[in-house]
């Protein structure tokens, strides 16, 4: 699983990035939403986790963008903000929300809860 990390705080990128891959996850990072924006043409990501208040294009922003672009509109965007000035109300765009600072555990939970497959298969042959 590709993780993208988008976060200007190089200290909260590096110590995202080094949890993820610590529970096997492959990580890129990116600094900025214009950044991301171009990861995610060259590579297939899983997920994004991104800062919300930054500066240039915010987290939502780049949400936005993500949501409304049909080849990324179906990856799971997670915002995160230690910030009072992030308006995620206005935003239907990402799928979860965490307050920095986080506990490690609160991240990988949201992780997997957002990695998780969306239907389990149909056993037609276990007894009710």
């Amino acid at each position: 699983m590709m993780i993208l990390i988008v976060d200007d705080d190089v200290g909260m990128a590096e110590t995202c990035s080094m949890l993820l891959e610590a529970h096997g996850f492959d990580v890129n990072v990116a600094g900025s939403g214009a950044e991301a924006l171009s990861k995610m043409r060259e590579t297939v990501h899983d997920l994004v986790i991104s800062d919300c208040a930054m500066p240039g294009m915010t987290g939502v922003e780049l949400s936005d963008r993500l949501k409304a672009d049909p080849s990324t509109a179906q990856i799971p965007i997670l915002l995160m903000s230690a910030s009072l000035r992030c308006d995620i109300a206005d935003s239907p765009s990402y799928d979860a929300f965490i307050k920095k600072p986080f506990l490690a555990e609160k991240l990988l939970a949201e992780v997997h809860k957002l990695l998780k497959p969306t239907a389990l298969p149909i056993n037609i042959y276990s007894e009710v």
